[in-house]
């Protein structure tokens, strides 16, 4: 059995992958290089761990049996034409995004974000922006999306006391299942989540906005691409929103001369939703947790179809 890993590991968490992957199996851990190295590396492979780039997956070999993606998302990979088992990491970053997100949105709600510049201009205000405090438990939300992140989103806001209603197409457990009845809701909604996958390209756009309530809170901690960037600048500037919580952005980086870095009722968290210091361990723990289900031909909870791009 051979293993290849093109994976974005610490040196000393990729040894501590190596040594949990099965003792018999030819295992290669360098990051391959293009052309004739990585066909090389990935000849006769029966596993592939990570996220190789998609020039390098053309063709995939037959012999592969079995891709672990590295991250949740995977649109890039839509159109790679491979018919084995492909597993995401599932809910591994849940708990991390949903608390960057709803840090960002209490921050906003309670002006942390203008305390903040107030300190760095050592400027004291006090209670002179109690006008543009409010709570965030008595908030009404709608959160784009039914998947973990979702869900783990909606727990958090729910302990803080907020009203809660998901999107989705096919979960019969989400509120809403068309756009139609999306845009009929958000008249009455304070705050929009959107942790959308980026097959839906530009889902939130001029029309959203449109018929979202005057002085609502925008937040997205999907994938830049599914938000009409131009169209949130607009919302943002008119004073239809009250202001907008960003981990994702359609360019990243955002160039710096996006008017985003300069909104003051703007807070951006630069995609690092996912992130903290022990998220190599934790990749570890999934790779090697699917690859071990793999292999004894048990239920793999992560699988996914590549062709769906989420």
């Amino acid at each position: 059995m051979k293993i290849v890993i093109y994976a974005d590991l610490q040196k000393h968490y990729l040894d501590e992958l190596v040594k949990q992957l099965p003792g018999d199996a030819e295992i290669i851990r360098e990051e391959p290089g293009s052309g004739d190295e990585w066909r090389q590396a990935m000849e006769s492979a029966d596993i592939l761990i990570g996220n190789p780039p998609v020039d390098h997956l053309n063709p995939i070999p037959d012999t592969l049996k079995f891709w672990q993606l590295e991250n949740v998302g995977f649109e890039q990979y839509k159109d790679v034409k491979y018919d084995g088992k492909v597993a995401n990491v599932g809910d591994m970053s849940a708990s991390a995004c949903a608390e960057t997100i709803v840090a960002g949105i209490l921050g906003f709600y309670r002006g942390v974000h203008l305390m903040v510049r107030n300190q760095v201009n050592i400027e004291w205000l006090g209670e002179a922006v109690e006008s543009q405090l409010s709570i965030l438990g008595e908030k009404r939300v709608i959160i784009l999306g039914s998947g973990a992140i979702a869900e783990q989103i909606s727990k958090i806001l729910e302990a803080f006391g907020c009203s809660i209603q998901m999107t989705a197409k096919k979960d019969p457990d989400a509120d809403i299942h068309s756009y139609e009845e999306l845009l009929s809701q958000l008249p009455d909604i304070d705050l929009v989540v959107n942790t959308l996958p980026g097959n839906l390209d530009k889902y939130v756009g001029k029309e959203f906005f449109d018929s979202i309530k005057e002085g609502a809170l925008y937040s997205s901690i999907g994938r830049g691409n599914t938000t009409d960037e131009s169209a949130l600048l607009d919302a943002l500037e008119s004073g239809k929103l009250i202001g907008a919580v960003l981990d994702v952005t359609e360019s990243e980086p955002l160039p710096q001369d996006s008017k985003l870095w300069k909104l003051t009722n703007v807070i951006l968290t630069q995609h690092t939703g996912a992130a903290h210091k022990m998220r190599d361990r934790d990749k570890v723990a999934k790779f090697v947790d699917n690859v071990t289900k793999y292999l004894e031909n048990q239920k793999i909870e992560d699988e996914v179809e590549l062709s769906k791009g989420y």
